[in-house]
């Protein structure tokens, strides 16, 4: 409840339950959006870690080893590989030659605007969030952020200045 946005998952990585756990990055310019979730997933039959990434246009997959996945509860802050996912922003290198796709970029994250807490809502959940065997748990860890950077999307380059972002996670 202190830390939602850190990740919640570290006594399923070496557990056969079903589990998932994402972040929602959401970056928006006047013309364009693009949104990243960095996750991992697992059941019995696989675990993995992914990245999502989801345009204006189109929606792509990633998957990575489990290994890739390295976390840190203080800064919060995700890797995937060579990829980057924090309150403070993102670095972006995937390469997927099966869906020709490649991303590059760094967006930096600053004046964040985040929801209202107390007692009877610590966080998104509500007084939800006291029980402690919900089958998801929801949280919001920024309603509004300023962006500036740029990502180049295969050819694309997305500038970002005066972007604005949202971040989220389950």
């Amino acid at each position: 409840m202190k830390n939602p946005e850190s990740f919640q998952g570290e006594k399923y990585l070496t557990k056969n339950k079903n589990y998932f756990e994402g972040w929602y990055f959401k970056n928006s310019n006047a013309e364009e959006v693009i949104s990243f979730i960095p996750g991992i997933h697992i059941n019995d039959k696989e675990r993995k870690a992914f990245i999502q990434i989801i345009t204006n246009h189109q929606s792509y997959y990633v998957n990575y080893e489990l290994q890739d996945f390295i976390f840190h509860v203080h800064p919060f802050f995700i890797q995937i590989k060579n990829n980057v996912f924090s309150k403070r922003g993102i670095i972006l290198d995937i390469e997927d030659k099966k869906q020709d796709l490649k991303v590059q970029g760094a967006l930096q994250y600053n004046n964040h605007q985040n929801i209202q807490k107390n007692g009877f809502q610590p966080n998104i959940m509500g007084p939800f969030s006291y029980i402690p065997f919900m089958e998801c748990n929801h949280a919001i860890l920024c309603m509004r952020n300023s962006i500036c950077g740029h990502i180049d999307l295969n050819e694309n380059r997305i500038e970002f200045e005066n972007g604005i972002g949202y971040i989220e996670k389950d």
